[in-house]
Order: C-alpha cells, then sequence, then structure tokens
C-alpha cells in the first residue's frame, strides 16, 4: 500500500472556559489510578464545571476559541499552499439526574475561517435529544434522535479525487434505538440505526459541481456480545448488515447491501497497556449487476499504553467500506492508522498530539475512470 508523505502540519492553540492556577503538583486521587482511565477520561473535580441544576435535570455549557496554523491545507505533494486559522467551538446540553431512567437533549457548534483562503471556511453543528428506559442495572433501551450539518474536508481523498476543492456541506437526521443486557459473564447488545444524507451542491471555477446527486438514506442494524473470562478481559463478536438506497433516479444503481461479522477481544493486559482488536470479513453487493461486489478483510483496534499517570498514548485501526461522492465510483475501502498522545502538563493545562496515514484503494466503479489516480491518499499529521 503506498503512502505519500506531504509534510502536512496543523497545529492549534485554544483557548476554553477553563481557570488558570499557578505551575504546581497535580494531587492525584485513588479513583485516577483505575485501570482503563486515560488522561482524557480522568475526571478533574476542581476544575470540571458543576453545571446548574433545574430540580431533577443539570444544565451544563460550555465554549473554546483558538488560532492556529495548517502547513499544507489540501494535503498535497506538490503546489502547496499554507493558512492561519481560527476555530470557535461551543456546547449547551440539558440531561436529567435522576437514579433511574434518563432523557436530555443537547447541541454543538463548531466552526474554522482561514485568514486569506476563505473557500476552505466551514460551520458544523447538530441538535438532538435521548430517552433511556431502564428495565433493570444491567438492561435497558435507549432511543436518539440527532441532526447534524457536516462537512467533508478539502483534503478527503474522495473530495481530491472527485477534483472538488473546497469542502462538502452535507445534512443529515440519525434515529438510533440500542437494547443492552447481561446475564452472568455474557453481555449482549442490539441496535438499529436509521440515517439520511443530504449534500450540498458546489460550484468549482464557474462549473456547478452536482454533489446532490450522492443523496442516500440507510439502515443499519447490529447484533454483538462479549464473554468476560476475567475482569477487563473479554471475547467479543459482533454480525452488522447495512442497506444503502440513493433518493435521485440517476443514482439508483448505486444501492447497495452490506454484512460484515468481526470477532476479537477487549484485553486488559497490565493496566498500563489494554487493547481491544477484532478481525472479520465485509462484503457490498450492488442492485447494479455492472457493479462489481466490494469484499474484504475488516478490521478494527486499538491499543493504549500508559506509560505514567500523566500520559497515554494510543494506537487505532479500522478498515472500512465508505460511500463515495465521485461520478464514476460507487464506494472504496479505506484504511485507516492513528497515533496519539495526551499530556498533563498541568492540572488545568492537557497537551496532545495526534497523527494519522489515510488510504484508500479497490474502489467499486460505475465506469472506467478516464484518467489514473493514486491509490493512496496523503498521510496527514
Amino acid at each position: 500500500m503506498a503512502m505519500r508523505l506531504p509534510g502536512h502540519v496543523a497545529w492549534a492553540l485554544v483557548l476554553g472556559w477553563v481557570p488558570v492556577v499557578g505551575a504546581s503538583a497535580q494531587s492525584v486521587v485513588p479513583r485516577d489510578v483505575e485501570r482503563g482511565v486515560t488522561v482524557e477520561s480522568r475526571p478533574r473535580r476542581d476544575y470540571d464545571p458543576l453545571g446548574v441544576r433545574l430540580g431533577g435535570f443539570r444544565l451544563d455549557a460550555a465554549a473554546e476559541a483558538g488560532l492556529g496554523w495548517d502547513s499544507n491545507l489540501f494535503g498535497r505533494e506538490r503546489n502547496i499552499r499554507s493558512d492561519g486559522f481560527a476555530t470557535q467551538s461551543g456546547s449547551l446540553s440539558l440531561d436529567s439526574d435522576w437514579s433511574t431512567h434518563a432523557v436530555g437533549v443537547s447541541g454543538n457548534v463548531d466552526a474554522r475561517q482561514y485568514f486569506r483562503e476563505s473557500s476552505l471556511d466551514w460551520t458544523d453543528w447538530n441538535v438532538g435529544g435521548f430517552g433511556r428506559y431502564d428495565f433493570s442495572a444491567d438492561t435497558n433501551v435507549d432511543a436518539r434522535y440527532r441532526h447534524y450539518r457536516q462537512h467533508l474536508d478539502v483534503y478527503n481523498f474522495d473530495v481530491q479525487t472527485a477534483g472538488i476543492s473546497q469542502p462538502v456541506p452535507y445534512d443529515s437526521d440519525e434515529v438510533q434505538v440500542t437494547g443492552v443486557t447481561r446475564f452472568n459473564r455474557v453481555g449482549l447488545l442490539g441496535t438499529g440505526t436509521y440515517r439520511t444524507y443530504r449534500f450540498q451542491d458546489t460550484t468549482l471555477a464557474g462549473v456547478p459541481q452536482p454533489v446532490s446527486n450522492n443523496d442516500f438514506d440507510t439502515v443499519i442494524g447490529a447484533v454483538g456480545t462479549t464473554y468476560a473470562f476475567a475482569p477487563g478481559r473479554h471475547i467479543t463478536g459482533v454480525v452488522r448488515v447495512q442497506d444503502i438506497n440513493y433518493t435521485k433516479s440517476v443514482s439508483n444503481g448505486r444501492d447497495s447491501f452490506t454484512w460484515e461479522a468481526l470477532v476479537g477481544f477487549q484485553y486488559d493486559f497490565d493496566g498500563v497497556w489494554q487493547g481491544r482488536l477484532a478481525f472479520g470479513w465485509r462484503q457490498r453487493d450492488y442492485r447494479s449487476p455492472t457493479i462489481k461486489t466490494l469484499e474484504g478483510p475488516a478490521v478494527e483496534g486499538q491499543l493504549t499504553w500508559s506509560p505514567s499517570l500523566l500520559t497515554t498514548v494510543s494506537f487505532n485501526v479500522a478498515r472500512t467500506i465508505e460511500e463515495s461522492i465521485r461520478l464514476d465510483a460507487v464506494s472504496y475501502q479505506r484504511t485507516t492508522a492513528a497515533a496519539r498522545v495526551d499530556h498533563e502538563y498541568l492540572r488545568n493545562v492537557i497537551l496532545g498530539a495526534d497523527c494519522g496515514p489515510i488510504a484508500a484503494n479497490t474502489a467499486a466503479r460505475t465506469r472506467p475512470r478516464p484518467t489514473a489516480s493514486p491509490r493512496s491518499a496523503p498521510v496527514t499529521c
């Protein structure tokens, strides 16, 4: 699998609603050193906001703003362009504080503005709610709805191959119902999701790009199980199916049905090293007989290393099938691998860095491509 190294580096300085204190040693309590606790997931009770109590509910809000620099906006090897940017984010949630059952609503917004390349600006937001009914301590049913306004990044492999040099915004509605239960050492999970994708047409160099021809609806169902043979050590298995239907008649031949099955483990080795890994097979069949079945290995995994109480290193890998917005392709298999380091410099100052190569290959095509293109996307850090 070929990979390119364009020297893409993005960094940002973020300012949020966080109190500032002097440089003093971090205080550690027993709950901070429990197995599975990482720098990101560790609660910081002396700095975490208390929220506003409204009867049986809690209202929480947060805001952040910052400046950053991207050394390679498009993730290219040639004609590299860089620019600075400003980012803002905010969140608001109202959740119940009941001993059993739960309901809540929340909203989030993220935006970025570039100093020179204003065509790359984007604003994402989402809003939704959930409800959970508890039958017992081990059994519950959860229902959720959320509306998203998101975008495909300009350095996304599929966006670049489609010849589009600006973010591709889209709207999405998602409804999800999930049920979980446990019988002694055996855990069971079942979930169903319905989601819509509605892309916004763009104009490039005065030429309209009918990206909305890729609008589709999808239904996903999954059944999973775990068996705990020791504390923190599980065998896992999952079966998923997905049905995709395009809304425009010009793309109906791209409708597909996908199934996948994976088995693996989730293992706490010694409290310092923890990992989960699953292997399996994934296959996608298309309604049109002219589109070849897309199949191959399925992989999902994460390895976490905690060399000290103040540092966490994580490695992630996944191989998935993604829908394409190109005219000459339907889907493509994408392999992602990433590494991230989080360090607690001070109790209220967390430093983080990540690097992730992204590769895409084995595309299902609707017709021969007019020109050759890279079989892999650039590595971005």
